[in-house]
């Protein structure tokens, strides 16, 4: 059936989408991914990401855009596991991400409050599927 968004849900998916979250950019297609690879400064030495598979010294540190679809349910995020919860999470792309020179321009400090935050993250938790979360095996 069809269900519609509480208040919050409804304030964080404005935020989300506009231009005070900046989150669009890379999350704003129906999938919530734009299936590129991006570096979001994460990391003091940035892992190789990419650039394994390329071999290009550009690709160094960028990872692909994970979908946002049931992320209330597949943390811990990012590509290493870093952080724990999706609050943190949202806080931490929301911050800009740490200096790093290869770091991709799209991702910029936006200026939050912590009860926007909150709403992003109520917004992202709408997006669970009912569908139960299968992680990928590695042989």
């Amino acid at each position: 059936g069809e269900e519609s968004l509480s208040e919050a849900e409804s304030r964080g998916a404005a935020l989300f989408f506009g231009e005070t979250g900046d989150c669009f950019h890379c999350h704003g297609t129906v999938l919530f991914t734009d299936h590129r690879f991006h570096d979001i400064g994460l990391d003091a030495e940035p892992a190789r990401g990419r650039a394994d598979v390329t071999g290009d010294p550009s690709d160094v540190g960028a990872f692909k855009t994970p979908t946002l679809r049931s992320v209330a349910i597949s943390g811990p995020y990012f590509h290493d596991g870093s952080v724990a919860t999706l609050e943190d999470a949202v806080r931490y792309m929301a911050s800009g991400g740490k200096p790093d020179p290869s770091k991709d321009s799209l991702l910029q400090p936006v200026n939050l409050s912590e009860r926007e935050i909150a709403q992003i993250v109520a917004f992202l938790r709408a997006l669970t599927s009912d569908e139960p979360l299968v992680r990928p095996t590695v042989p």
